[in-house]
């Protein structure tokens, strides 16, 4: 039997986590002087939080000892293992899996840096999901990841760069600073790390840059497509309407990205994941 096993900046909605039967281990964040699993955090206190503090709250990856338990017990019976995780320019995650792995069982499970997070980690689990149905191997299923972690976009829409500031996290999209004023940045992963691609005037004009990136990227389709969104539902709602209407989407899904990426990046913040269909 194949296990998959990812982490929390997945945010995949409890609905997917239960029919899929994906084993999720969580990445955490420190408010106030308490580090917390950061699926137990409401998502409105801890954006409230978010607002006034001065600097990013602080985020940390799994300790070993997580992986290792839950890697010996779905080992334990000869049972192989995916593990598929937030890309390592984002957080050491997949480092302590893959050493844990060694120490586990290292014949048996496959780690994955994904090279992504949010709507991008859950697409590639998408496809594993779906690959896993059907009978595929650890190996083929792994080689199908790797080529999507390869050729895949995801683009994002910030409100400010504010987030990414206090945060630590900038990179690339330094080259913002000092001219954002009342600018929409659009960034994108780009071999794991957060970079900037250009700015909008407005968050309609942003939107339909996004979209144009994408198409630029991976064409129109037949696409699998993920959105994503931190408190701004209804523009996430008309951003995978315009994505239905503009691409050929063969697999999609919504869902609201979590603390431990929406401390970089903050409120109002929306991102689209896509990659071909026949991969």
């Amino acid at each position: 039997m194949l296990h998959l096993v990812t982490d929390t900046t997945a945010y995949l909605p409890a609905r997917f986590t239960e029919r899929w039967s994906i084993h999720t281990v969580p990445l955490k964040v420190t408010m106030g002087n308490q580090a917390i699993d950061e699926d137990k955090v409401s998502l409105q206190r801890f954006y409230e939080h978010l607002a006034v503090v001065e600097t990013a709250p602080f985020t940390s990856q799994p300790a070993p000892g997580e992986f290792m338990q839950l890697y010996e017990q779905l080992t334990r019976n000869g049972d192989e293992v995916l593990s598929i995780h937030i890309s390592s320019g984002l957080s050491g995650t997949a480092r302590v899996a893959q050493l844990a792995a060694e120490e586990i069982a290292p014949d048996l499970i496959t780690v994955i840096d994904s090279e992504s997070a949010t709507c991008g980690l859950a697409l590639m689990l998408s496809v594993a999901v779906e690959a896993l149905e059907a009978g595929q191997s650890r190996a083929e299923i792994a080689d199908r990841i790797t080529k999507i972690r390869e050729i895949y976009a995801g683009i994002f829409l910030v409100e400010t760069l504010e987030y990414l500031k206090k945060g630590g996290r900038i990179n690339g999209a330094a080259k913002f600073l000092g001219n954002v004023l009342q600018l929409r940045p659009l960034l994108y992963m780009n071999t794991g790390k957060i970079e900037g691609l250009t700015v909008a005037r407005t968050r309609k004009r942003g939107m339909q840059q996004l979209l144009d990136e994408v198409e630029k990227r991976v064409g129109s389709g037949p696409l699998r497509i993920a959105v994503t969104h931190i408190q701004c539902a209804e523009d996430a709602e008309r951003l995978a309407e315009q994505a239905q209407a503009r691409f050929d989407c063969a697999d999609f899904f919504i869902h609201e990205t979590g603390p431990v990426i929406g401390s970089h990046v903050g409120p109002g913040f929306v991102g689209l994941a896509a990659c071909p269909a026949q991969l």
